[in-house]
This record gives C-alpha cells, sequence and structure tokens, in this order.
C-alpha cells in the first residue's frame, strides 16, 4: 500500500511537473514561428526569439524527471495526469498576476472547477491494496488501436488545415499521457527504483513518445491557433492515461474520481478556449 505521506510527495512533483510542461509549450507556442526562418534563426536577428523558444522546449523537458518522481511515489497514473489540469492553472494565474491579463467569469469557472477536481482526486483516492502490476500484451492492444483510430485522422487533418490543431493536439496529449503509463510500466519493473529503471527499456520508449510529442506540438501550433491545440493536448494529456490504466494496470477508480476527472477537463476547456 501507498503511505499517505509519500502520496502527497507524489501529488506535488506531480504538480511541479505539470506547471513546467504548460509554461513551455506557452512560451513554445510564442516563438515556434522562428524555426521557420531555418539556420538563420541563429543570426542576431532571430537569436533572442530563438532563445526563448530554446527555454520553453527546455522548460517542457524537464517536466519528465518530475514526473517519474511523481509516479514513483503514487500507484495510479490518473492522479499524476489530472494534476495537468493544475499546471495549466498556474500558466493562467501567472499571465494574470506578472502579465496583467484580464480574469473573468469563465476564467474563474474554470480555475474553480480544476481545484475542486483536483482536490477530490487526491481525497478520494484509495491505495491499491496488492500494489501495481501490469498486462504488457493489453497495454500493446491498446496502443494497436490507438494507433489504428489517428493514423487515418492524422492524414485527413494534414488535407482539411481545420481539423488540424484538433488531431494533432489530441496525438500530442495522448503520445503524453501514453509516455507516463511507460513511466509507470518502468518503475513497476524496477520495483520502484529511479536508477533501476534505466535498466529496462520503458524509460526509453517514454522518452520517445516524449520528443515525439514535443515535436508534433511545434507542427500543431504551425498550422493552428492555441485556441484548437491546447484544449486538446490537455484533455488528452488527462483522460489518455485513465483508459490506458484500466486495460494495463487493472486499475478502476472511485466513482467520485471519475466525475473529478471530468470537471478538471470542463475546467481546462473553459481556460483554453476563452478569448483572453
Amino acid at each position: 500500500m501507498m503511505p499517505e505521506s509519500t502520496l502527497w510527495i507524489g501529488l506535488l512533483m506531480g504538480t511541479l511537473a505539470a506547471l513546467c510542461l504548460n509554461l513551455g509549450k506557452g512560451i513554445q507556442k510564442m516563438k515556434v514561428k522562428v524555426l521557420g526562418q531555418g539556420r538563420a534563426m541563429f543570426s542576431p536577428e532571430h537569436r533572442r526569439d530563438f532563445r526563448i523558444w530554446l527555454f520553453g522546449a527546455l522548460l517542457t523537458t524537464s517536466a519528465t524527471g518530475f514526473f517519474s518522481v511523481a509516479l514513483k511515489f503514487t500507484d495510479k497514473s490518473s492522479l499524476v495526469s489530472a494534476l495537468n489540469g493544475v499546471g495549466l492553472l498556474g500558466l493562467v494565474f501567472f499571465a494574470w498576476l506578472v502579465l496583467k491579463e484580464p480574469m473573468g467569469i469563465r476564467e474563474w469557472v474554470g480555475a474553480s472547477l480544476v481545484v475542486i477536481g483536483t482536490t477530490v482526486m487526491g481525497y478520494m483516492d484509495q491505495p491499491l491494496p496488492q500494489g501495481q502490476s501490469y498486462a504488457l500484451a493489453s497495454f500493446v492492444h491498446i496502443l494497436a488501436i490507438l494507433a489504428a483510430i489517428f493514423l487515418p485522422l492524422a492524414l485527413l487533418a494534414l488535407k482539411k488545415v481545420r481539423l488540424h490543431g484538433l488531431v494533432f493536439g489530441a496525438i500530442v496529449g495522448t503520445l503524453i499521457g501514453i509516455a507516463m503509463i511507460l513511466g509507470d510500466m518502468a518503475l513497476v519493473k524496477a520495483q520502484g527504483s529511479l536508477l533501476g529503471q534505466l535498466q529496462n527499456p520503458y524509460p526509453y520508449a517514454a522518452l520517445f513518445c516524449g520528443a515525439s510529442a514535443l515535436a508534433l506540438t511545434q507542427f500543431a501550433f504551425w498550422r493552428a491557433t492555441a485556441l484548437a491545440v491546447v484544449p486538446t493536448i490537455n484533455s488528452f494529456i488527462i483522460l489518455v492515461p485513465v483508459l490506458v490504466e484500466y486495460f494495463t494496470f487493472g486499475t478502476v477508480l472511485q466513482p467520485a474520481q471519475y466525475l473529478a476527472i471530468a470537471l478538471i477537463v470542463l475546467g481546462v476547456v473553459l481556460l483554453t478556449t476563452s478569448s483572453r
């Protein structure tokens, strides 16, 4: 069983990871067009924009380590993924307090739903009595199903620009969600050892998913607005681990936790589809 004290350490690390992930994505979106300059992005004229974009990319990448620690101190990937709503909330409050962007009723309602949903997720959590174990065959099967769904959608989105942000945002969120599951599998196989997990293939597969998500994020931002990309990425980051861990780990959450996840996703959508 997972002691309550270690659970809160995991939630704290997951929150820090989500903040790095969301702030990094926001910074990348601001300066993603600099990548279109090719080698010229290293010139004095564009160097500042490139450095800002690079900082955002490094900040997003740093979330990987924090997510790994968070998974070590929790026994459910869905608990960690749900914290992405808090990370987005941190980005919204940063814009409000530092950048002086206004917060309207929509933003306050969205923020309240994220806080309520996250609180319920943590408070209602019940440790797994037998610990975690995974079914690799089931994990591979669910990956095959997801690939069969997203591959034709990606081909369609390449032809229809209006679908680009939605489809590739969903793919990015799914890749990050799968990376979390792989990170959890790595720790289970290594019996919770952060260094021991490096001796099995799962963390490297997780890093590959994360790197692919980083590249596809730039591609999604290039041809679509943040209004289409950001809520889709965040929603799928939260939802995919819930689905995949059910088939991979056999994890079933409390009914109130499923409701909490719905509240978090609704809050994310409200926050990220606002005109502000």
